[in-house]
């Protein structure tokens, strides 16, 4: 019976871990949730979802910014509070890049390493928006824009995944409780508290239940097999390998949902996907992050002349892409940044950007940003609080 147990205990502990990843930067992971709709962590663990039928979309903002100047590694409208700072600062007109690589997860600018390789932007675009006309980078620029905005497919999309494995789910939830069932049974010595007679009958259906919970545990996994073939990977593929050491590992089996999400999104910004999956509040959340990025940047002291230029280029493009993608959820820029009541008596000056609240004698935040007055009285409630409701 200890054998058992240990067993279980083993079982459980690869459960707990199975699909969690350390990662080298921030990222968004939006769910999880047995629905189509989810909230979101923002931090270096991507967790797994807890839930057989749990999703999972990961999402990095973009890591540079590009203009009819030039490029640089700064980016701007960031969703991420605090933002990435990945890299040394740098900036480059577009006749001035020579060479383009990637190497070891990271973009490579006249051989300096400039920015992670995060799929917004591969390496042979950049070489190829530097090489073209400037007309031409207009249009490169606006194709990339819409390419990081489509919230509509990643949402059809979503709804694919949930409907083309519902029976998957089910039958992992089918194993996850059995295995729960005879952890309880194991554990809590239940063959002990029970007549004798009854304790005989149970250790004799015992084998087949772990029988039926490995053929159930097959099925699921032949299934995902099945499915993967209609749910076409839109990046890099991994999940033959993934499902393969499934069927040899039931713990990571119990999450297929999950496993078959692996590269079947697009890159997008997180907006996108929180406008695609997300809950209201997470919209609101993330819609505020962007928007105040985008009029109210910090660290533009340090920043050179040309990455100044070029970030002003990318913000003026990217925040009429950021209203338009608003409209449908309802939300506009100037309804999210209407500023906020005061929240004592004392309270004088508030950051529009993160909405810390100051007493009279400051004017500048410690970001840098210019502190604005109130002109709501105390007691009335900001347009971004009941957003977030």
């Amino acid at each position: 019976m200890s054998e058992w147990v240990s067993v279980l205990a083993v079982f459980w502990v690869l459960w707990l871990i199975d699909g969690a990843k350390v990662l080298s930067r921030r990222v968004f992971t939006f769910g999880p949730g047995w629905g189509l709709r989810g909230g979101f962590t923002f931090g270096r663990v991507s967790r797994p979802p807890f839930a057989p039928g749990g999703w999972r979309i990961n999402a990095s903002d973009v890591p540079l910014a590009l203009g009819a100047t030039g490029v640089c590694n700064r980016p701007a409208g960031a969703a991420g509070r605090p933002a990435n700072g990945d890299a040394t600062p740098q900036a480059w007109r577009w006749p001035e890049i020579t060479e383009v690589g990637v190497a070891a997860g990271w973009i490579y600018v006249n051989g300096r390493r400039f920015c992670p390789d995060t799929g917004h932007v591969t390496g042979p675009e950049l070489w190829a928006i530097a090489q073209a006309t400037p007309a031409e980078r207009g249009r490169w620029q606006a194709g990339l824009l819409a390419r990081w905005f489509q919230s509509r497919r990643t949402a059809v999309r979503q709804r694919l995944l949930v409907g083309r494995t519902r029976v998957i789910a089910g039958l992992n939830t089918v194993v996850l409780a059995g295995a729960a069932g005879l952890t309880l049974y194991l554990a809590g010595d239940i063959a002990g508290r029970v007549p004798a007679r009854a304790g005989e009958r149970l250790a004799q259906v015992l084998p087949w239940v772990v029988l039926g919970l490995a053929l159930v545990h097959a099925t699921a996994v032949v299934l995902a097999w099945r499915v993967l073939r209609r749910l076409k990977a839109v990046g890099s593929e991994k999940r033959r390998a993934n499902l393969f050491s499934a069927l040899l590992l039931p713990p990571q089996a119990l999450r297929l949902r999950a496993l078959l999400a692996e590269g079947f999104f697009p890159v997008q910004h997180p907006l996108a996907v929180a406008l695609a999956v997300g809950l209201p509040r997470t919209q609101a959340e993330l819609a505020f992050n962007v928007v105040a990025d985008l009029r109210w940047p910090v660290g533009e002291e340090e920043a050179s002349p040309l990455e100044r230029a070029i970030r002003v280029e990318f913000r003026a493009a990217l925040a009429a892409k950021v209203a338009v993608e608003l409209a449908p959820a309802g939300l506009t820029p100037e309804g999210l940044v209407v500023p906020p009541s005061a929240d004592s008596a004392g309270s004088r000056r508030y950051c529009p950007r993160c909405r810390a609240q100051f007493v009279a004698g400051r004017t500048v935040c410690p970001q840098g940003v210019t502190l604005e007055r109130f002109e709501n009285p105390p007691g009335d409630r900001s347009s971004i609080a009941k957003l977030r409701q």
